[in-house]
């Protein structure tokens, strides 16, 4: 068992990615909202260190939350649900498009197997 992490900032491609992972067979994903790092260093009650300080001009605190995705899959269901994450949110590879990692899961309880 792994737990897929998907983090995103484009917001619409999470329902899409969702969507396709149940028409796939995989359930039980929790989609959280979360910050970058600029972003929370942007916040006024925190000393950012130089470097990020003088970064904060650039990041916009009006910006959407980014989104994680999580869900723990069979080994053999993970390139299938990163499949669909490229398929979706296009090459990861890109700039602004998101990352996708897993860890291993050793131990589970309170999922049902459908």
């Amino acid at each position: 068992m792994q737990m897929l992490i998907h983090i995103t900032s484009h917001e619409n491609t999470v329902n899409p990615i969702l969507a396709k992972m149940m028409d796939a067979g995989i359930h039980g994903a929790s989609v959280v909202d979360c910050e970058g790092m600029l972003s929370a260093l942007n916040q006024d009650d925190v000393d950012a260190p130089p470097l990020f300080g003088s970064l904060r001009k650039f990041v916009n605190p009006d910006r959407q939350k980014n989104k994680l995705v999580l869900v723990v899959l069979e080994d053999e269901q993970i390139s299938v649900a990163v499949n669909i994450i490229h398929e979706v949110s296009g090459d990861l590879k890109l700039p602004n498009t998101g990352i996708v990692f897993t860890v291993p899961v050793n131990r589970w309880e309170g999922v049902i197997n459908e």
